[in-house]
């Protein structure tokens, strides 16, 4: 039974390497409720949101996460939707409603 102490090792830093691995990954993941910096790199949206370039040149927030932003820079529709701006829908299988941006939390 020389092989059962050297198996119990093995285990033992195989957990410990998975908690290591497992505390990194959780340090990348910004918790859900952590704003999101715009890419302008002043502009702050709710991490609900999605940062969009607003028709001054500055970001707006689409209140919808991993939103896509309308070329007309005042609307925006959900993931995977295209916006419609014609006659102003969401696209895809089924009808979605295109929602106003809202103003960001603050610019620094």
């Amino acid at each position: 039974m020389t092989g059962a102490p050297m198996n119990i090792f093995v285990i033992i830093f195989l957990c410990l390497l998975l908690m290591v691995v497992s505390s990194k990954n959780a340090e990348t993941i910004p918790p859900p409720n952590a704003d999101i910096i715009c890419p302008d790199g002043l502009s702050i949206c709710p991490a609900t949101s999605t940062c969009c370039i607003s028709t001054d040149g500055d970001y707006s927030c689409c209140p919808i996460q991993d939103g896509v932003c309308c070329a007309d820079h005042k609307h925006c529709c959900p993931k995977h939707y295209k916006c419609d701006l014609k006659i102003f829908k969401c696209d895809r299988v089924f009808s979605a409603t295109m929602l106003d941006m809202e103003a960001r939390l603050n610019k620094n």
